[in-house]
This record gives C-alpha cells, sequence and structure tokens, in this order.
C-alpha cells in the first residue's frame, strides 16, 4: 500500500519536527515548509495528499520579507494553482479556534485545529480527510456559485473579492466593461456587483446589457459616489436588485448571500 504523503507548512522549527516525527511514526511520509513560497513549490513538485498548514508567519524572510504571509493568503495561492486545488488543508494555530474556524472552513479548509496538537485529534482529522468526510461548513451552499465583481479601482477588485471568496464564492473580477463581457461570455453567473462609475464608461449601460444577456440574475449597484433618491430609483426601474453604497465588506458579502439565496 501506497503511504500518503503529508506536507507541514510552519515556521516553528520545534513544530515540524514535533508533528514530522508523530506522523511518520503512525504511517505518514513527511514533507516540510517553512513559508508560503516554499510551501507552493512542494505542492507542485511533491503532490502531497494532504496539507497541515499553520495560520500565523512572520514575513517571507526567503523572498525579502516583503511578504506579509498568513495561513489565509498561503490557502488562497494554494487553491489557484492546478496541481493543489484538489488537496485537503487542515489549518492550525495557537489561536482559539472561534476567532477563525469558520472562516477557515468558507475559505475551503477542511479541518481547523487548536496547537498544541492532540495526537488523537489530529490523526482522527488526517483520516477523514484522506477518506473525503468533509465537514459541513457555514458556506457549503453557497460553494461553486460564481459572482462577477466589476470596478475600475484594483484596490477594491483585491479586497472585495478576497472578502467574497472567504464567505465563499467563486469570484471573477473585471476592471471595465471589455474585460465584462469578455469574462462573462465563458461562465455561468449567479451574481454581479457593479460600480456604476467605471472611468469615463458608464456603468448603467453594462447594466442593461447584463439584464438581456443574463435574466434572471441580481445586479447589485454598489458605488461610492453619493446619488439622489430619484437617481436610486431610476437605477432600481432599470433593473438593479440592490443599491449599495461602498462600506463594510460584511455588508457587501450578506447583501451578495441574500441575493443568492
Amino acid at each position: 500500500m501506497n503511504r500518503k504523503k503529508i506536507l507541514i507548512v510552519d515556521d516553528d522549527i520545534l513544530t515540524l519536527k514535533r508533528v514530522s516525527i508523530l506522523l511518520a511514526g503512525s504511517g505518514y511520509d513527511v514533507v516540510t515548509a517553512k513559508d508560503g513560497g516554499e510551501a507552493v513549490a512542494s505542492a507542485r513538485q511533491v503532490r502531497p495528499d494532504l496539507i497541515l498548514l499553520d495560520l500565523l508567519f512572520p514575513p517571507d524572510v526567503s523572498h525579502g520579507g516583503g511578504v506579509a504571509w498568513d495561513g489565509f493568503l498561503i490557502l488562497s495561492w494554494l487553491q489557484r494553482i492546478e496541481e493543489a486545488q484538489h488537496i485537503p488543508v487542515i489549518m492550525m494555530s495557537v489561536s482559539d479556534p472561534a476567532k477563525h474556524k469558520d472562516r477557515a472552513l468558507a475559505s475551503g479548509a477542511y479541518e481547523f485545529l487548536r496547537k498544541p496538537l492532540q495526537k488523537e485529534i489530529l490523526l482522527d482529522a488526517i483520516s477523514r480527510a484522506l477518506n473525503l468526510q468533509r465537514p459541513t461548513s457555514p458556506a457549503e451552499s453557497r460553494r461553486g456559485k460564481r459572482v462577477l465583481f466589476v470596478d475600475d479601482e484594483g484596490d477594491w477588485r483585491v479586497v472585495a473579492g478576497a472578502h467574497l471568496q472567504d464567505a465563499g464564492f467563486e469570484v471573477v473580477t473585471a476592471k471595465d466593461i471589455t474585460e465584462a463581457l469578455r469574462r462573462m461570455e465563458k461562465v455561468k453567473l449567479d451574481a454581479i456587483v457593479l460600480d456604476v462609475h467605471l472611468g469615463k464608461e458608464n456603468g448603467l449601460l453594462l447594466m442593461e446589457f447584463l439584464k438581456q444577456s443574463h435574466p434572471g440574475v441580481p445586479i447589485l449597484v454598489y458605488t461610492g459616489h453619493d446619488h439622489s433618491n430619484d437617481a436610486v430609483q431610476e437605477m432600481l426601474k432599470q433593473g438593479a436588485s440592490r443599491y449599495l453604497r461602498k462600506g463594510t465588506m460584511g455588508e457587501l458579502c450578506e447583501a451578495v448571500k441574500k441575493a443568492t439565496n
């Protein structure tokens, strides 16, 4: 029988050594990585059967200290590479699970465990993950639902896209009308979040096209501009299902959840 390979990603040398010995003694082959760069490289080269991923990391010193890794960022990178997309990930941290577990599961982690790891709990979680007995997460009902987020501001696309992914959505972003039209041709959409001020372009023209090409798909207008009540009502008449001012990411995610239920 082939031994399963487990990649442990942690900057703490003592944790790497202790957990490596535990897993090796339990019949697993072990590979280790100390930061995000090593984790991604190992996932591509070794193709582990499971990844055990710490939550907290110092800056990525092996790449000049400029990358502020954390487990969620590493998880996001792993999910974007073909070789690691289907590898179950168990996250771990010294932090209270109540603070991070829901986000970890919603982001795609199989389980979240508290350090120091207890042998029986860890081995049980690994066994379940390798047998694909995935526990349900708050975002399971939204997994696979796809949102098109259109905004000409790069910072908003990155931040909002990350939060929507954490909430369990697949996110496609576009910076202008041309990019939005090109990307929506290839995917089935469940919701559209649209900034109506796309630089010199009028987002309302795009909304009209989206309404015709994707009938029934809710369009949420998301803007940082002030609009009169009459202007808001006109947007709703033209096809917007919701008008939102740019505010907290929590408000955005809740609005998209309601629109896709």
